[in-house]
């Protein structure tokens, strides 16, 4: 009986690590990715890209005329960072040694 359940245990540690691999690969944004956003890019348009970000600012003029949003992506050595204005891309940049 001791078998079966060291062998369920195996089981679920690799499903478990191979899941945490996934998902470390695709949320980490790439320079070569980043520079694939451009100015005027719909949310969708860049979600394409980059996938979901994994934070998001969201902010709005007194007078609701202009909205503003930042998205944040991770990556191993700062985060990558698209602003939307009016919800098109305004800029994209990675910012060195930032995190989300």
């Amino acid at each position: 009986m001791i078998i079966p359940d060291v062998h369920r245990f195996g089981s679920m540690m690799l499903l478990s690590a191979t899941a945490f691999s996934l998902a470390a690969c695709s949320s980490a944004v790439t320079p070569e990715k980043l520079a694939m956003i451009k100015p005027n890019m719909t949310p969708s348009q860049v979600e394409a890209i980059l996938g979901r970000p994994t934070s998001i600012e969201q902010s709005e003029s007194l007078d609701q005329l202009v909205n503003g949003e930042v998205d944040h992506y991770p990556a191993p050595n700062g985060e990558g960072r698209v602003v939307f204005v009016n919800k098109t891309v305004f800029k994209a940049e990675f910012v060195q040694g930032a995190k989300s």
